[in-house]
């Protein structure tokens, strides 16, 4: 499959036309059960277009697409489903009702299933939402993932705004991305990025007598939630990031600097990140 784009329901499109363990990486940015209608983008010329709308109408029912697809789920269609994930949608049957939650958990869990499905052992799954359900879907990946010896990798926040205030609620400023693996032997490809002249005048100031570049890194640990080792260094006694062992093969490379109240800072050379830098472009 090679620069294909595929245009109508995913869920269609991914039993249809997507051979199992096929693709490397997966994201979604699906609606978010928000309860919101969207700008509609497209001209309603015809069916297909009138159809494609209703995806910018973020609100749902439990209506015969909800019952059809969680009959799906727990009568194991096509051998899908974990069990897992079959008593997942059960129990939140009986908590939530057949109600909007549910129908749209019921979508989501088809669609996740099949991801999985078309995932390559090695793949990654990147999953776009936001506080409305994000605690559920979570539930539903688990499910779907982690019982087949995938894991959760992560959670990524993302800004999408500064504070404000919403009316009688703290600010909503933030989306949620799920990272999940679809075996414990992923690819990961680590990205890099050239800094700033700018960057570089600014915060890499100091320089040793061989031209190297570095910038002063805190040692000390206070206020890390890991906590740290507490001794004496050069005459200070505090909480430090590294033991004692570490900071004393440290000061043998050259790696402190002392600042004019005798602490100790770590150097932070600028030609470890050119040196991956030029690994990665060779």
């Amino acid at each position: 499959m090679v620069n294909q784009l595929y245009y109508g329901d995913n869920l269609e499109v991914l039993r249809r036309y997507i051979k199992d363990e096929s693709v490397d990486l997966c994201y979604i940015d699906p609606p978010f059960n928000s309860k919101r209608n969207y700008n509609q983008i497209y001209n309603n010329i015809g069916s297909e277009d009138k159809a494609q709308a209703q995806a910018f109408i973020d609100t749902w029912e439990w209506d015969d697409h909800a019952i059809h697809g969680i009959e799906e789920i727990i009568t194991n269609y096509h051998g899908l489903f974990t069990q897992q994930c079959i008593d997942l949608i059960t129990g939140l049957r009986n908590v939530l009702g057949k109600g909007s939650l549910l129908a749209y958990l019921v979508s989501m869990t088809l669609r996740i299933t099949e991801i999985h499905r078309v995932l390559k052992p090695t793949g990654s799954f990147y999953l776009h939402c936001d506080p409305n359900a994000s605690h559920y879907l979570k539930l539903v990946l688990d499910a779907v993932f982690c019982s087949q010896g995938g894991d959760f990798r992560n959670e990524i926040i993302w800004k999408r705004t500064s504070g404000h205030n919403d009316s009688g609620k703290y600010g909503n400023v933030h989306d949620v991305i799920f990272y999940y693996s679809k075996s414990l032997k992923y690819t990961w490809n680590q990205v890099y990025q050239k800094y700033d002249q700018n960057y570089i005048d600014k915060y890499y100031r100091y320089q040793d007598d061989d031209g190297r570049k570095w910038m002063s890194g805190d040692l000390g640990a206070a206020g890390l939630a890991g906590g740290g080792y507490q001794y004496e260094w050069n005459g200070i006694v505090k909480l430090w990031r590294c033991p004692k062992e570490t900071m004393e093969k440290l000061d043998s490379e050259g790696r402190i600097y002392y600042t004019r109240n005798r602490v100790a800072r770590i150097k932070r050379y600028l030609y470890q990140f050119t040196l991956k830098l030029h690994i990665i472009e060779i």
